[in-house]
C-alpha cells in the first residue's frame, strides 16, 4: 500500500518539475498621464486624480505637525537636529532611499554663497522675574522657549525698569537707561541698536509682536496674548553682549497699570546660554527614477522655527512626509510605475540650509527639472484670516511649470468650492478637518522662502503658501489652527505636480506645450488688460511714457510665454515634437503683432485727445551706453545677491546709487499696492536677468514689465556694484 502510493506520488510530481509552471504575465503599470481631461483639465488621467486624492491623508500629515510642533528647533540651535532626526526616520519609514542628514559646518565665520553662517546658540536656563512691588515670574525659557529673543547672551540682573515706548525715537530716550533693563513694544532688533549699543542698557523686556508689514491692520487689543519671535544680533567684536525677553501685550499692559501706580518696577533678569561651532543639517531622500534617475523634482520644506511653529512650518515639513508616503504606497501597490526621473525630498533650516546645500549639490552632474516648495501652507484659512496661493516663478525663469500648477490649483477649486458638492470623489477634505472653501489663486513671484534659492539657481521654483495669517511668528501659531483639510489639499496639489513632472516623457511634452499655451494665453489676457488700462488712464504729461512701458509690458509678456512653451522640450527625446513645440510656441507671433497694433490705435486716439504729437522715442546717450553694456555671472557667484554686494562695497559711490533706484522702484510697487513679500524680491530681480546676453538697456524694460521702472543710471550703478564685488563682469559690445 505504502509503495502503491510513493509511487503515484512520485508520478505525480516528476511532470511538475518536468514541465515548470509558468507565472502568470507581468503587465507593465500604465503611465498616470494622457492627454488633457475633459473632466479635471489635468494630464493626469482621472482615476490616477482619485488615488492622489483617496490615498494621502491630512489627517495623518496633521499627527505629524502635532510631532514636530513639540521642538524648538529654531535654526542654529541644538533642538532643530531633534526634529531632523525623528523627519529622518519617518523618510525612511515611508519608504525613501539614500535617505541621511547631510551636515554642513557653521561657525559664524563661514559663508555659502555670501550668505554669512551663525554659531549655534544653546540655551540651558533663562527666566523673567518681576521683582518689585511684587514677586512674579513673568516667563521663561522652559515654558515658552520663544519668549527669550535668539541669540541672548547670560546674564544675572536685577535692577529698575525704564519704559522707552517704541524705543525708537530720541525723545523715548529721555531717561538714563544705561546699565538698566529697557521696557518697550518695539521690534528687539532695533530697539537693540538704540538701547543696548548707543545708550549702554543691560536688557530689553518687549511686546512686540506685530511683524511691520502687518501694523496698519492691527488694533490694540488685537491678540492680547500673543508673544512675538524675536532676535538680537549675535554677541562680536563690536557687538555688545546682552539679552532680550519677549512678552505679550496684555503682560505688558499689566506692568504698565503697575508704573502708574507710582511705584517703581524691578525686574531679575537671568540667562544661561553659549555659542559654539555646529553644524546646518538637511535632511535628504529619494524616491529614485526608473528611466532617468539623473533628473530630478526637488521638493523642500523648512524644517526650522520657534516653538510651536505648527503652520510656520510644521505644516510644510509634514505634508512633503505624506506625500512621500502616498507616492511610495502607490508604488508598491502597483497602482503607480516607478516614476522615470528621480523625486528628491529635502527638509531644510531656511534659507540657510538650501545655501549651504547647494554649495555642495550646485555642479552635481545632473538636470533638476523644478523645484516644488512647501512653506506656511496648511492654516485654517478662515481661522487665521489666510489665503491659499501658488506663486508664478519669476519672469527671468519662464517655465511650463507655471501652467502646469495653475490647472491643479484651478481644478483643486473647482471641486472644492462647495462644502457638499455632488461630486465627491475629486471632493478632498479630512476626516477631523474642516469643509472650508479652497478658493486658491495664482500670485506674482513672491520671495521669502527657499524656493526663491533655487529660482536663482536657474531651477524653476514654485512655492505654496497661506498668506498672510494672523498668527504668524507668534505663540499661538499653534497645531488647533491647523486644518487637516486644507493639509490634505497641499499635500494633493503636490502630489498632483511632483507625478506630472517625475512621470513626463516624449510624448507627454507636446501635451504640456499646449497646456503652457493655454495659460501663457490666459496670463498675456491680463497685461494686455493692464497696458490698455494705462493707456485709458494716462495723463497728458505721462501718455508717451505710458505708452512706451505699455508697449514694453506686452512685448515682455509674449517673450515670456513663448519662452515658458519652450521650456517643455526638457522632457523631448525626438525631433518631431522638438518641432511640435517649436509651433506651439511661434502660435504666439501674430497674436503679439496684433497685440501692439491695439495699444498703437489706443495711444493715437489718447493722443488726439490730448492734442498730443506723437513720436518715436530716441535713445538717451546714457541708455545708448546702457544698451553696449551686457553683465555676466562669474563662475559660482550665480546666487550671490544684493545684500552681499552692499556689505561687501559699503559706502561705495555705487552703492549709493543703486540703493537709490532701488527705493525709487519699490515706492512705485507700494504705489501700485504690491505687498512686501513680492517687494522683498525685487532687489535681486536685475542681477538675475544678466545672462551674458542681454544688456542693461533690455534688462532695463524687462524689469519695468515685470516691477516697475528704474531710471537708467542707477541700473548702470546696479551692475556696476556687482563688478567691484567680483560677482559679474561687465562687457562692452
Amino acid at each position: 500500500m505504502r509503495k502503491a502510493f510513493s509511487f503515484a506520488l512520485f508520478l505525480i510530481i516528476i511532470p511538475l518539475f518536468a514541465f515548470p509552471q509558468q507565472a502568470p504575465a507581468q503587465h507593465p503599470v500604465p503611465s498616470p498621464l494622457g492627454s488633457l481631461s475633459p473632466r479635471t483639465g489635468l494630464l493626469l488621467k482621472d482615476s490616477i486624480t482619485v488615488k492622489l486624492i483617496q490615498t494621502s491623508s491630512g489627517d495623518l500629515a496633521h499627527d505629524y505637525v502635532r510631532q514636530i510642533a513639540q521642538w524648538d528647533r529654531s535654526q542654529y540651535t541644538p533642538g532643530y537636529a531633534l526634529a531632523a532626526e525623528w523627519v529622518r526616520q519617518k523618510a525612511v519609514e515611508f519608504g525613501l532611499e539614500q535617505v541621511t542628514i547631510e551636515h554642513y559646518p557653521s561657525d559664524g565665520k563661514i559663508d555659502y554663497f555670501g550668505n554669512r553662517t551663525q554659531k549655534f546658540w544653546s540655551v540651558k536656563k533663562a527666566e523673567l522675574w518681576l521683582t518689585s512691588p511684587y514677586e512674579v515670574r513673568l516667563t521663561s525659557y522652559a515654558e515658552l522657549p520663544m519668549s527669550l529673543a535668539r541669540n541672548s547672551s547670560s546674564a544675572d540682573i536685577e535692577t529698575e525698569i525704564i519704559d522707552v515706548g517704541t524705543g525708537l525715537g530720541e525723545d523715548d530716550f529721555k531717561k538714563d537707561v544705561k546699565g538698566k533693563i529697557v521696557f518697550t513694544t518695539g521690534n528687539p532688533q532695533l530697539v537693540f541698536q538704540r538701547a543696548v549699543v548707543q545708550r549702554g542698557a543691560a536688557g530689553i523686556v518687549t511686546s512686540y509682536s506685530v511683524p511691520e508689514f502687518d501694523l496698519l491692520n492691527r488694533l490694540p487689543g488685537d491678540f492680547p496674548d500673543q508673544v512675538g519671535w524675536g532676535s538680537i544680533p549675535q554677541p562680536g567684536e563690536k557687538t555688545p553682549a546682552s539679552f532680550a525677553f519677549l512678552i505679550s501685550a496684555r503682560r505688558a499692559q499689566e506692568l504698565r497699570t503697575l508704573a502708574r501706580a507710582g511705584t517703581p518696577l524691578r525686574m531679575r533678569a537671568f540667562v544661561n546660554a553659549e555659542f559654539s561651532d555646529g553644524n546646518i543639517e538637511v535632511v535628504s531622500g529619494l524616491v529614485p527614477g526608473s528611466n532617468y534617475p539623473n533628473e530630478e523634482i526637488v521638493v523642500t520644506a523648512h524644517l526650522d522655527h520657534y516653538k510651536p511653529g505648527a503652520n510656520d512650518n510644521a505644516s510644510g515639513s509634514a505634508s512633503i512626509l505624506e506625500a512621500a508616503r502616498t507616492l511610495n504606497q502607490l508604488i508598491q501597490e502597483k497602482k503607480l510605475p516607478r516614476p522615470l526621473r528621480s523625486i528628491r525630498f529635502l527638509w531644510v533650516p531656511e534659507y540657510s540650509g538650501s545655501y549651504a546645500w547647494f554649495s555642495k549639490h550646485l555642479d552635481d552632474p545632473l538636470k533638476r527639472i523644478a523645484n516644488l516648495n512647501f512653506d506656511m501652507l496648511g492654516e485654517d484659512l478662515l481661522l487665521t484670516n489666510a489665503v491659499f496661493a501658488i506663486a508664478y516663478t519669476p519672469d527671468w525663469n519662464p517655465t511650463f511649470l507655471n501652467a502646469l500648477t495653475e490647472s491643479i490649483l484651478q481644478f483643486m477649486n473647482r471641486y472644492n468650492d462647495e462644502r457638499y458638492p455632488l461630486q465627491k470623489d475629486f471632493h478632498i477634505i479630512s476626516v477631523t478637518g474642516s469643509r472650508n472653501r479652497l478658493q486658491g489663486r495664482m500670485v506674482l513671484y513672491t520671495t521669502g522662502t527657499d524656493h526663491e534659492v533655487f529660482n536663482d539657481a536657474r531651477i524653476p521654483g514654485t512655492g505654496a503658501l497661506g498668506w498672510p495669517d494672523y498668527f504668524y511668528h507668534s505663540s499661538e501659531d499653534t497645531p488647533d489652527k491647523t486644518d487637516p483639510t486644507q493639509l490634505h489639499r497641499v499635500i494633493f496639489f503636490g502630489l498632483a505636480a511632483m507625478t506630472t513632472l517625475a512621470y513626463a516623457d516624449d510624448q507627454d511634452a507636446a501635451e504640456l506645450a499646449r497646456l503652457a499655451l493655454l495659460y501663457g494665453k490666459k496670463r498675456i489676457a491680463g497685461s494686455e488688460h493692464e497696458a490698455l488700462g494705462a493707456l485709458f488712464g494716462a495723463k497728458k504729461e505721462n501718455l508717451l511714457e505710458d505708452e512706451s512701458n505699455a508697449k514694453i509690458l506686452i512685448k515682455h509678456v509674449y517673450g515670456r510665454e513663448r519662452a515658458a512653451v519652450r521650456t517643455c522640450g526638457v522632457f523631448t527625446k525626438t525631433p518631431a515634437t522638438k518641432n511640435a513645440i517649436e509651433n506651439l510656441a511661434g502660435m504666439l507671433n501674430d497674436d503679439e503683432a496684433t497685440s501692439l497694433k491695439n495699444i498703437e490705435e489706443v495711444a493715437s486716439a489718447r493722443a488726439k485727445d490730448f492734442n498730443v504729437v506723437r513720436k518715436a522715442p530716441s535713445l538717451t546717450d546714457v541708455e545708448r551706453r546702457a544698451s553696449r553694456m551686457i553683465p555676466e555671472c562669474m563662475k559660482g557667484k550665480e546666487i550671490y545677491g544684493v545684500n552681499y554686494v552692499a556689505s561687501k562695497l559699503m559706502a561705495d559711490s555705487t552703492v549709493q546709487k543703486l540703493s537709490v533706484g532701488i527705493r525709487e522702484a519699490m515706492q512705485r510697487m507700494r504705489e501700485r499696492g504690491q505687498g512686501a513679500l513680492r517687494i522683498m524680491g525685487m532687489p535681486n530681480a536685475p542681477a538675475r536677468y544678466a545672462n551674458g546676453q542681454r544688456s542693461i538697456l533690455e534688462i532695463r524694460d524687462a524689469f519695468t514689465a515685470e516691477y516697475a521702472p528704474m531710471p537708467i543710471d542707477a541700473l548702470i550703478a546696479y551692475f556696476q556694484a556687482f563688478e567691484k564685488a567680483g560677482v559679474m563682469r561687465i562687457v562692452k559690445k
